[in-house]
């Protein structure tokens, strides 16, 4: 996985739209221990988040294969965002 820089949330969010109707989000509740399905659990209804730098870098981790197969309108390769400082 590595992590991509979009120069607006309005960018990543039409790429991410994209990539949710693509893998056909939402989906259902899955038990991870033994792959049952569980509606009444919170449906998975994103491939990833991401996170504002500054007004113009928002940053998001996409795996390889995402990132291949939705190549338009993929932010530019980056670095993990910073870190805040502790209070």
């Amino acid at each position: 996985m590595n992590w991509y820089t979009w120069t607006s949330e309005a960018a990543f969010d039409n790429w991410h739209a994209t990539v949710i109707a693509g893998l056909g989000l939402p989906w259902i509740g899955v038990n991870q221990n033994t792959g049952e399905l569980e509606p009444q659990k919170q449906q998975t209804t994103a491939y990833t988040s991401v996170t504002e730098v500054t007004a113009s870098d928002w940053r998001a981790p996409v795996g390889d294969d995402i990132a291949t197969t939705y190549a338009a309108g993929l932010g530019q390769p980056s670095t993990p965002p910073p870190t805040p400082p502790e209070p």
